[in-house]
């Protein structure tokens, strides 16, 4: 009887280079099946370095979600423009409406 797996880690919470192990806590699956998904036709992993196999997180969500970022990379582009822009507002929401708030430059 196989035992199911759960998450361990969330998309935020990953590094922003993952491995196979990462994306086992992530998705909540075995081995064989984060390697498979490394492993797949069109994945957005970078050059081998050394054994292991490493991508990008932002790259391997938008390619988990359907975006062949190899095949098109406009739409991959569009797409993680839209979601920094949620997560600046989600940001914007904390800030009292009273409050200035200035973007610098550091």
């Amino acid at each position: 009887m196989k035992r199911k797996k759960t998450a361990t880690m969330t998309w935020e919470n990953a590094p922003d280079t993952i491995g196979v192990e990462e994306l086992m806590e992530i998705l909540g699956v075995g081995k064989n099946y984060a390697s498979n998904i490394f492993n797949s036709r069109g994945f957005p992993k970078i050059e081998q370095i050394g054994t292991s196999l490493k991508a990008d997180k932002e790259a391997a969500r938008l390619f988990l979600q359907g975006f062949k970022i190899k095949e098109n990379p406009k739409n991959a582009m569009e797409y993680m423009i839209l979601l920094e822009l949620k997560k600046l507002n989600k940001q914007m929401e904390g800030v009292k409406t009273n409050e200035k708030f200035e973007i610098t430059n550091d």
